[in-house]
């Protein structure tokens, strides 16, 4: 269909309309051609021979060459060497800003031409990024790109003019990963005691939250009511990307000695109605903050509800992994700001959640009744002007190291605070919960059902949250309902037996 602007060039001599159409779209396509005849800019010396003479108008055979001799390159060559080669790819192969802005002149004369504003707004690099994973093993390679990418970005050395450079390429990496890593090209696998073992070392490796000591212990989590699903890539064979294990029971467990009890998990399964997720483990770290977790629950959600039409209920048992950090890093701060009200210095440092907690008030009492008898108990009151900063010393005493004693005698606070971290906390001023394990439950539609106390006394679930776990809850005619309203409003679903320890 022709645009007003042609229309009018039809009412010439056909020969000087047909003349009037070409000049028009050889307009549109000017930008193309730039982008067509330009090539790498380089001055890099380290990979710079790379992209020599790579331009557009190469072909596939071309820039796949340049994308394997990248790649054998790069992981070949140091850290340090890693970390140039990527900034003097981002300087020298990126956009071209002079197509760019006669691409933005064109489309404003001519709104037809958008696509070459978006052909040259894009990075040269990421078509070689493309043209890897058309290689063999490119997949991978260019996962753990990504990943020595963001690990640099979070290097203390990292200066700016890296930063500038590098955090395209990222962007660039990550669109491409998260295309990649779809969900119709992700293959969902149980893993049995029959799986194959290189797969079974490597999901033991991976462990991250409940690590295991030898293949034995693995295959015990592999065992009657029990489950261990994985995502697999069709390009990255044998290497599974997301680990996500469950237990059949008879009740939402409340703490991880109920699950881990190999002896009690023998049995009829269709006498369990509840499935327990507890440890779901991310193995590739070029894939953070691409949602493979959220896809893998919801999977085995419906997998295990298809096979096993008897488990009604599916919970979680989930860490707290900053909740001791941020309470402890709270309390210091408010001593080191020199000011004896908590109120403001927690203000700037996790928000106000706990300030009801520790604040006096005109009757010389603490708001809440808890800990105003806990405080009384231990003879801390000498009057309003002192109360709050001994009522933090008198906290940090017992946070500060972890005494079974102490910690048991103020573990009402402890939950309170608990839940209030839960619900009050936002990560930089968003909606967004800080606590990360809180943030993908409620993302995916799950519902706090309860805060445990006890429930890890591991060492690592002592010293991460004092023992305290939560049970997220996925009603499954509700989760479509609570991930919208959280993620659209920072709305958080949370079930009255929770609520009640504020």
């Amino acid at each position: 269909m022709f645009s007003r602007s042609v229309i009018p060039s039809l009412l010439f001599s056909p020969e000087q309309g047909y003349a009037r159409v070409r000049k028009l779209f050889a307009v549109t396509s000017i930008s193309h051609q730039y982008l067509m005849k330009t090539g790498c800019r380089t001055n890099s010396t380290i990979a710079g021979d790379i992209y020599d003479n790579l331009t557009s108008r190469s072909s596939s055979d071309h820039w796949r060459d340049a994308g394997e001799k990248l790649i054998e390159k790069y992981f070949a060559s140091s850290v340090s060497q890693r970390r140039t080669i990527l900034v003097e790819l981002s300087q020298n192969f990126g956009v071209d800003h002079a197509v760019l802005k006669r691409s933005i002149e064109l489309y404003k004369k001519n709104e037809n031409a958008f696509m070459n504003v978006a052909s040259a707004a894009r990075p040269h690099y990421f078509r070689l990024f493309q043209s890897i994973g058309n290689i063999t093993g490119g997949v991978k390679s260019i996962c753990l790109m990504r990943a020595d990418v963001l690990e640099i970005l979070r290097s203390l050395d990292l200066t700016r003019t890296e930063s500038a450079a590098l955090r395209p390429v990222e962007n660039c990496l990550r669109e491409l990963l998260t295309l990649w890593f779809c969900q119709s090209n992700l293959r969902l696998e149980q893993l049995t005691t029959e799986s194959s073992s290189d797969i079974l070392d490597k999901v033991m490796k991976y462990e991250a939250v409940y690590p295991m000591t030898d293949l034995i212990d693995m295959k015990r989590r592999l065992g009657p009511n029990r489950r261990c699903f994985v995502f697999m890539h069709e390009a990255m064979d044998h290497e599974p990307l997301v680990v996500i294990y469950a237990v059949f029971m008879k009740k939402i467990a409340r703490n991880l000695e109920d699950i881990m009890n190999v002896a009690d998990m023998v049995g009829d399964e269709s006498a369990n109605d509840t499935a327990m997720f507890y440890s779901i483990s991310s193995t590739q770290p070029g894939l953070r903050n691409i949602d493979l977790g959220n896809m893998l629950i919801k999977r085995v959600i419906a997998e295990i509800s298809n096979s096993n039409p008897h488990i009604k209920v599916f919970a979680t048992l989930s860490p707290m992994p900053y909740f001791r950090t941020w309470l402890l890093r709270s309390l210091k701060c408010a001593a080191l700001s020199g000011n004896t009200s908590l109120d403001s210095s927690m203000k700037l440092q996790i928000g106000h959640w706990i300030s009801p907690v520790l604040s006096p008030c005109t009757s010389g009492d603490v708001v809440d009744e808890r800990l105003a008898a806990v405080c009384d108990e231990n003879d801390i009151f000498e009057g309003d002007a002192k109360i709050t900063d001994l009522v933090r010393l008198f906290l940090l005493d017992h946070l500060n190291k972890i005494d079974g004693d102490k910690l048991e005698k103020i573990f009402e606070i402890i939950m309170h605070l608990a839940v209030r971290y839960l619900v009050e906390v936002k990560h930089g001023g968003t909606s967004r919960v800080f606590d990360p394990v809180e943030n993908f439950h409620l993302r995916n539609g799950a519902e706090i059902y309860a805060i445990n106390w006890k429930a890890n006394v591991t060492t690592k679930g002592m010293e991460s949250s004092y023992g305290v776990m939560v049970n997220y809850l996925y009603r499954l005619n509700q989760v479509t309902k609570n991930s919208s309203q959280y993620i659209q409003n920072g709305e958080i679903a949370i079930n009255s037996q929770a609520l009640e320890l504020l």
